[in-house]
């Protein structure tokens, strides 16, 4: 796939219109999302004690607003920024660090083609089993890091995925689309889980009405890999009421280290 391919799949796909929708909540909500941005680069700081650790894989790590850089940047030899696209205000702050690279890269296994594929051959010859077919492959990455920083991302992988999906096609059920997600999560763990590493993700999404009538969904579909250490907060995702119409978005995030 050409580069020209590459940056039409994704922007039809709404990725880099999310990246945008992300900075602008956090400008937007920046007096809540700081406690879960302390907490997450926390976390990560205390991450990775053992010296053999040299080198680290940071998937998910787009604006960077949750990237504790300059203190990883002292401390590892090698680090990678991987995310499916890295603006420029990111490729420029990086320069400064010499042992510090971004790399471009579907993290879901090859679901962003997969599902590109499925929406381009008209709806009539979509094979309604087909969606179960995927098989997700590992991303090559740039170089073999020593650890996995899995950030902010786990219960993100097949949002904007199904979202495509869901408006180029009705030919799937909830089955289906609940299976493609789970294979995707289930992916991610199978293929960072087997070097140390450390995840953060919202594992749960909670949407309060003006009467304070809560209601609660669960974001991860697979079990976490087994840890050492972690940790949970709330964060206040969005207060505002734009997220979701008239409600407060709150977030259970887990942190993990393995």
């Amino acid at each position: 796939m050409n580069s020209g391919n590459h940056r039409r799949m994704i922007k039809k796909m709404l990725f880099f219109s999310d990246q945008e929708g992300i900075m602008n909540r956090y400008l937007r909500e920046k007096e809540n999302w700081d406690p879960h941005l302390q907490n997450t680069k926390e976390f990560i700081i205390n991450s990775f004690q053992n010296p053999a650790t040299k080198t680290i894989a940071i998937l998910g790590s787009g604006w960077l607003l949750d990237v504790p850089l300059e203190k990883l940047a002292e401390r590892f030899e090698k680090i990678l920024l991987v995310d499916i696209h890295h603006p420029p205000q990111i490729r420029k702050k990086v320069e400064q660090y010499s042992n510090v690279e971004v790399q471009e890269i579907d993290i879901t296994g090859g679901g962003i083609k997969f599902v590109w594929k499925l929406g381009t051959v008209g709806e009539k010859k979509i094979d309604a089993s087909y969606l179960l077919s995927f098989k997700p492959s590992e991303p090559q990455l740039s170089f073999e890091p020593d650890a996995f920083i899995s950030l902010n991302i786990l219960n993100q992988l097949d949002i904007l995925l199904l979202d495509y999906l869901k408006e180029k096609t009705s030919c799937f059920t909830d089955d289906d689309y609940q299976h493609f997600r789970k294979s995707i999560q289930q992916f991610h763990l199978k293929w960072i889980s087997g070097k140390p590493g450390c995840l953060i993700s919202d594992v749960e999404e909670e949407n309060i009405d003006k009467h304070g009538t809560s209601t609660k969904q669960r974001l991860i579909h697979t079990e976490l890999p087994k840890h050492f250490r972690s940790k949970q907060w709330i964060w206040n995702f969005d207060l505002s009421g734009k997220y979701h119409r008239h409600l407060q978005t709150k977030m259970q995030v887990q942190a993990i280290e393995w």
